[in-house]
């Protein structure tokens, strides 16, 4: 790969365009594409039962209590971000406390002047936002309280006022908890099983873009590099949250639940594979061997239906797998090395099918759950203190949203109108903590705002009666949440239509086109201010982050290079499956900082962040390399005799020196030229000597 040019993509995937869970191969481009197996038609039916109950009985009976209810129920909807029931119920429960109070509190703070409110909005302001330092769902729940603070503040409540619309929100709030329970309670492991199925979805995709790669003439580096950029890590992302999912069901639920153990099997199941998968695309692409890839080829056509099958939410048919699996391992191999990792898939995929034939056999003796371990100090100040540094991305995030809401709520409070409130929300869901996180979020809300705005002043065509916009209502919340995990853009292009809509029920009198007007205006406001602020007011710049990843991953790939050779006869040891998945994670995350880094103002086009992107690729190389190690017969000797020892010390303190920034202070051991271990030292080599003529702007290694 040429290390001073923009990132190499093949011309059939420059126009793809990732997304939060898949996010591609070009690491320029912003991940906002549409994720369509992200709609999920239960979330929209569960938010739109929470609320439009309330707003339909409105329409006929008037009462402001019905429309305080409305709002804490969707409010509350806002704040569940999926997964298993242990996990979401007592965070929807405390927000709805949380939510009512702050509603209550602010309202009558309001009451007391600007003198007063301000300050406590401020201080208030910065503990929701510091609420990232617990986890996506406490950041939502912060999140969505900013919104609660900002349409609290609108109009000063009395005490008894405060006390009827703490008991409204709450009202509201419990309502959405019950749908939750109810819905998701008829299959509690389903959320477990669809996450696992993920998976295996995911890495069908990945054999099919093998499969086509070997298809295509041609088929260059570059292609190869972006093939393990644009899958890898999101099959480990993948991997990584079903392993979340999975294991809080099987605490929640102990043995008791066999399909939850069967989920968890399946998911140590999957990763073994993807490692699998990983060494078969190292073979193929240094493949020799004639015939080699026309027998690949021939494999992955069957293995990616296979892993589909795997991945559909039904039982399958064992009998016609099985076939397929005997099919597979009686073709004539392509190579020793080949036809020793085919082996090995099918009897990974034998055994998996062993563990899908027994999921409707009954399940196994109950059990107690075991202990969740966590302790107070562990899990709820531990995080929290380990954030309270001015090095925090999180502690900086947190006193910037407080200097630019505060303001904000004393420019929407002077000079208030119905639709100002929009300012403040804008803000608070718009900044994070990065540069490139707010700019995408600030392009998504404000493309999808303009289009939502417009198909919402389209509204105002409809006979504006009880009858019709009840019957909107309804369609209109079932869509804008069912496409919340499709993409955050096509989320408020969805969600603006039904706002523009519930804005006429809460304030009658107003044009659907003046509203749709005003919330662009104020959308974009926000999202401009948003976008500056992380610019201006103690950035973050990702250059700095970088260097800690890059050295985390070299880190990781001494403990993954140390992990193989201490267990030459098997790629699937404990200490290897283990070793593998912490370099998994640390690449992916070294993407992930990059990606931010190119999305910064002034350096996508700095020759250090292609240099890295260039180390990056070579990563990626030498961790299948590695995993391959234990399928080359070309290096048996050397792993069964004092070679081995001599190897795996060299690799380890080689990635230390790269860690450091250094070269390696002695030359490789010997090894046979083609050979997987050469491959590796032919890749430290490129790394050292790029690494060491990295310019002056180039980011360095070492911290």
């Amino acid at each position: 790969m040429p290390q001073n040019s923009p990132l190499p993509v093949h011309a059939s995937r420059q126009g793809r365009r990732g997304t939060n869970r898949r996010p591609g191969a070009n690491l320029y481009k912003l991940p906002i594409g549409l994720d369509l197996s992200g709609i999920s038609v239960l979330e929209g039916v569960r938010a739109a039962l929470a609320s439009a109950v309330f707003l339909a009985l409105n329409q006929w009976i008037g009462s402001q209590a019905l429309l305080i209810a409305a709002v804490g129920a969707m409010i509350t909807c806002f704040c569940d971000i999926g997964g298993s029931l242990r996990q979401r119920l007592p965070m929807l429960l405390t927000f709805t406390a949380l939510g009512a109070a702050t509603w209550a509190i602010f309202g009558l703070l309001r009451a007391a002047g600007l003198g007063v409110v301000l300050p406590c909005a401020g201080l208030a302001a910065f503990l929701f936002s510091m609420a990232r330092a617990w986890g996506l769902r406490a950041q939502t729940i912060g999140n969505v309280l900013i919104v609660v603070l900002a349409l609290a503040i609108d109009a000063p409540l009395t005490p008894d006022k405060a006390l009827s619309f703490f008991l409204y929100f709450g009202v509201g709030g419990l309502w959405a908890c019950l749908l939750t329970v109810l819905i998701w309670r008829i299959q509690p492991d389903r959320p477990a099983i669809q996450a696992v199925a993920a998976v295996w979805s995911a890495q069908a995709a990945l054999a099919a873009d093998l499969r086509d790669m070997l298809l295509r003439p041609g088929t260059s580096q570059a292609d190869w590099d972006d093939h393990a950029r644009g899958h890898r890590r999101a099959v480990r992302a993948h991997i990584e949250e079903a392993r979340s999912i999975v294991s809080t069901s099987v605490r929640r639920r102990g043995l008791v639940s066999g399909r939850g153990i069967q989920a968890l099997l399946l998911l140590e199941a999957a990763d073994q594979l993807f490692g699998e998968l990983i060494i078969l695309s190292e073979l193929l692409e240094t493949a020799t061997v004639p015939g080699v890839h026309a027998h690949a080829e021939r494999m992955l056509r069957r293995l990616r239906p296979i892993l589909l099958i795997l991945g559909a939410d039904h039982r399958p048919d064992i009998a016609r797998l099985r076939q397929s699996l005997d099919r597979m391992a009686e073709e004539a191999p392509g190579s020793e090395q080949l036809n020793s990792l085919i082996g090995a898939i099918v009897d990974r995929l034998r055994i998996t099918l062993r563990v899908v034939e027994g999921l409707e056999k009954p399940a196994p003796t109950a059990h107690p759950a075991p202990p969740d371990g966590g302790v107070w100090r562990t899990r709820i100040w531990g995080p929290l203190r380990d954030e309270l540094t001015w090095r925090s991305a999180i502690l900086r995030h947190a006193v910037r949203a407080t200097v630019i809401v505060v303001p904000a709520i004393a420019i929407t409070l002077h000079w208030w109108t119905p639709y100002s409130h929009w300012l403040t929300i804008t803000l608070a869901l718009t900044m994070q903590p990065f540069f490139a996180a707010t700019w995408q979020r600030a392009l998504e809300r404000i493309g999808g705002t303009v289009l939502g705005a417009a198909i919402g002043g389209a509204l105002a065509f409809f006979p504006q009666t009880p009858i019709v916009v009840g019957g909107l209502l309804f369609p209109l919340a079932v869509i804008g949440f069912s496409v919340r995990q499709v993409s955050y853009g096509a989320y408020i292009a969805c969600l603006t239509p039904l706002i523009v809509l519930l804005f006429d029920i809460v304030e009658p009198g107003h044009s659907a086109f003046v509203v749709a007007g005003m919330r662009i205006f104020y959308t974009l406001v926000g999202g401009i201010v948003a976008v500056a602020a992380c610019m201006l007011l103690w950035p973050s710049w990702e250059p700095f982050r970088l260097r800690r990843e890059l050295r985390e991953t070299f880190l990781a790939y001494a403990r993954l290079a140390v992990a193989v050779l201490g267990n030459p006869g098997t790629s699937r040891a404990e200490g290897t499956e283990a070793a593998r998945r912490a370099a998994g994670l640390a690449n992916s995350n070294l993407e992930a900082s990059l990606s931010r880094a190119l999305q910064e103002p002034g350096r996508g086009k700095r020759a250090g962040l292609d240099k890295i992107i260039a180390a990056d690729a070579i990563l990626r190389r030498l961790g299948a390399a590695l995993l391959a190690t234990p399928h080359d017969a070309s290096i048996r000797p050397i792993l069964s005799g004092p070679g081995r020892a001599e190897w795996q010390t060299w690799l380890d303190e080689a990635f230390a020196a790269l860690a450091d920034g250094r070269s390696p202070s002695r030359p490789a051991p010997d090894a046979p030229a083609s050979s997987t271990l050469q491959r590796v030292r032919r890749g430290i080599d490129v790394l050292s000597s790029d690494l060491a003529t990295r310019g002056d702007e180039a980011p360095q290694a070492p911290l």
